[in-house]
């Protein structure tokens, strides 16, 4: 019997609408399903049979995630399933989706397909922050980001990459990105598109006092080591804005690969650019072209 763990955004109206029914389904193809204890507590209530466990003792019991939700859901899940690699199916209900591989109209048919192994698994790279004096590393699938906080004032981020001193970051911060969060806060602080399937690392300052201070993209075993000073009591270190840390001035941050990835599931129909293209709408042309010189 296949054991399959899932994970939802609690605060989803239509997921508090139709949980008792999605978990019934489920449940009623032969599947064991696992829910966290957090899940339940919030006021989704799943379909009986359902073992209910902490969130962080789920991936070990099961076979594959179901994530239901948005980017953020799916954010938050991979940070839960961590070094065990649990495969996650990651399915849209929330807004733009980026990250989701099927719609929640189309989790049916999904379900089938994952029930008689027709689908893939996609290897996605992570990154892992230390702090000096702290045992607990961020584990990030988007970006790492560096941020002034609630200071006015600009930032300064001192950058080492495999031990060689790099740049001086002078900015309202630093995004370290995975290709998988190139589409993320990288896009928006003016940082390239990067197929998630490459392996490399984006350094990104966002809105850098010099204008020479360009994204830069990096082999993905480099060792980042990144100083942060301010005259403001502490900044902001943001881990897929899920894992946020306030640290003081002088505070060391060492970005590396991590040791293991995310594995997210796939269908033979996945592709990456008719993605690009839907959710950032190109390809649509709102120009009026009555008073061009030529037909096209």
């Amino acid at each position: 019997m296949m054991k399959i763990g899932v994970f939802a955004n609690p605060f989803k109206k239509f997921l508090k609408d139709n949980f008792s029914q999605l978990t019934e389904l489920i449940i009623r193809k032969g599947v064991e399903i696992f829910c966290p204890q957090d899940l339940v507590d919030s006021g989704l209530k799943p379909f009986s049979p359902c073992q209910i466990l902490a969130a962080k003792e789920i991936p070990a019991n099961c076979d594959m995630i179901f994530c239901f939700g948005g980017d953020g859901t799916v954010l938050r899940t991979v940070q839960v399933v961590g070094h065990h690699q649990t495969p996650i199916l990651t399915i849209n209900v929330g807004g733009l989706g980026f990250l989701t591989e099927v719609m929640y109209e189309d989790f049916e048919e999904a379900l089938k397909s994952v029930l008689a192994g027709d689908y893939q698994i996609e290897e996605r790279l992570l990154l892992q922050g230390k702090f000096t004096r702290d045992e607990n590393p961020m584990i990030v699938l988007n970006e790492i980001t560096v941020e002034k906080g609630r200071s006015t004032r600009v930032i300064e981020v001192r950058v080492e990459i495999n031990g060689r001193y790099f740049n001086d970051y002078v900015a309202d911060g630093l995004i370290i990105s995975t290709p998988t969060g190139s589409t993320g806060y990288s896009l928006s602080s003016g940082g390239p598109i990067v197929v998630p399937t490459n392996n490399c690392i984006i350094l990104n300052p966002i809105c850098p006092h010099s204008l020479t201070n360009r994204p830069v993209i990096i082999p993905p075993e480099s060792v980042i080591r990144a100083q942060i000073f301010t005259d403001y009591p502490q900044v902001i270190i943001s881990g897929d804005n899920q894992d946020i840390r306030e640290v003081p001035s002088r505070t060391l941050l060492d970005i590396t690969r991590a040791p293991f990835n995310a594995r997210l599931v796939k269908y033979s129909d996945s592709d990456y650019f008719s993605l690009l293209r839907n959710k950032l709408a190109w390809g649509e042309d709102f120009r009026n072209k009555l008073r061009w010189s030529y037909n096209r």
